[in-house]
């Protein structure tokens, strides 16, 4: 039985077939097993040694701590009920007996890497729970009934948690049977907002916009007054925007200033993007107008730095960065069952050199929302890449030794 404080190891190791490189899945129970997002330095400590992950089991959702050199699980805290708030309003939750909006998902999860400190929202709360101890801190008690959030993130000084906040769905807000999705409404309102790790329960709206929603953000790596945001608007929201804005945006703290990173893209929708790690730039990647991809690196300023079309990319997928190589991590683009490095040091004009890392292989539809999306995430030492995957109508987490060939 599981309870908060009990440690346990269900691990499965093996050799990846076609690199030859350790993986450790670290979970084998289980319904849903999910780390954070793919935003880097997310959800591990700081030495690498321990990931932050959900699961859900035996209808009960937990936050669970896996040391990922050992496969150890342990139980950190478990939440009052079972599916996200925030998935549910947005019609991208799982369905099981029992929902009720108060779980959590892992793509509403942050780590504190040197504090070893886990931010997450549930419900209408933003929590804080220690990795060595469990112990609970309520950062912000209640976000408003008309507010759903996205994913939270950690300032590099570990100061603050700043979190995008969306309309909730109208239907939902009023008690009515749900008919109509949450993207058929085209006047959703967003607001940035940042609150103190001490617990002391300020908010500070940073940006507002109006019709507007947004689902991640992320601090800079290397400056606490620095954060992007996914600025999504109607009629498409997170799936196309308005098919002209730039997603991308830039938010100065100490000024309210907010601007997009750049105007001008290869296509008019960047899907996914992130931090390199040390704060010079942002990755990204979307869909070109006559099909496949572009990838690319834009510094804090708006100089592109690299950027490359890949007509022959036609798979869906997410980018990560890598610590210690210049290298993006994929795990769709150039095809859906592998994870692999695609290497920015190359001349401009040469398509980009790219390396497997390990088979993830999940089953991308096997689990509504997002919980069977690999979602790539650097450990900060570049010795461990985590990853979901999805079979049968469950997903599993794992993590895959760059360091073991």
């Amino acid at each position: 039985m599981v309870h908060v404080g009990s440690t346990w190891n269900e691990s499965v190791s093996y050799r990846d077939a076609e690199t030859g490189r350790l993986v450790r899945r670290l979970t084998s129970h289980g319904f849903v097993n999910q780390t954070p997002t793919y935003h880097t330095n997310s959800g591990f400590t700081a030495d690498g040694e321990h990931l932050a992950l959900i699961s859900v089991r035996n209808g009960v959702t937990w936050l669970l701590c896996a040391d990922v050199t050992r496969g150890t699980l342990s139980a950190l805290w478990r939440a009052p009920g079972l599916g996200d708030r925030s998935y549910m309003h947005r019609g991208m939750e799982f369905v099981l007996p029992g929902m009720d909006g108060r779980g959590v998902c892992g793509n509403r999860l942050c780590m504190a890497p040197r504090s070893r400190q886990v931010v997450l929202a549930c419900e209408r709360r933003l929590l804080m729970v220690s990795v060595d101890s469990a112990k609970v801190r309520v950062l912000l008690d209640d976000c408003g009934e008309e507010w759903i959030y996205g994913a939270p993130t950690v300032s590099p000084d570990e100061r603050w948690a700043a979190v995008t906040l969306s309309s909730a769905h109208p239907q939902w807000l009023r008690g009515e049977p749900v008919t109509r999705s949450y993207m058929d409404y085209h006047d959703h309102a967003l607001r940035v907002v940042r609150v103190p790790l001490d617990g002391s329960g300020t908010v500070e709206v940073l940006f507002e916009r109006r019709p507007a929603q947004s689902a991640h953000c992320a601090f800079s790596p290397t400056d606490p007054d620095c954060l992007y945001f996914d600025l999504d608007l109607p009629p498409a929201y997170w799936c196309g925007s308005d098919g002209r804005t730039p997603r991308i945006w830039l938010l100065n703290l100490a000024s309210r200033w907010a601007r997009p990173l750049k105007y001008f893209y290869p296509g008019p929708f960047q899907t996914h993007q992130v931090w390199l790690w040390d704060g010079s730039a942002l990755a990204y990647h979307g869909p070109l107008p006559c099909g496949g991809v572009y990838l690319g690196l834009t510094t804090v300023s708006g100089q592109t730095l690299w950027e490359h079309c890949l007509p022959e990319a036609r798979w869906y997928g997410h980018v990560a960065a890598d610590p210690v190589r210049k290298a993006l991590i994929l795990d769709g683009d150039f095809g859906n069952h592998l994870l692999r490095w695609v290497y920015y040091d190359g001349a401009s004009g040469q398509p980009p050199r790219t390396e497997p890392i390990c088979a993830h292989a999940t089953e991308w539809s096997a689990i509504p929302g997002q919980y069977s999306h690999p979602h790539p995430l650097a450990d900060p030492t570049g010795r461990w890449i985590a990853f979901n995957a999805a079979r049968d109508a469950r997903s599993d987490v794992y993590v895959v030794d760059t360091r073991s060939v």
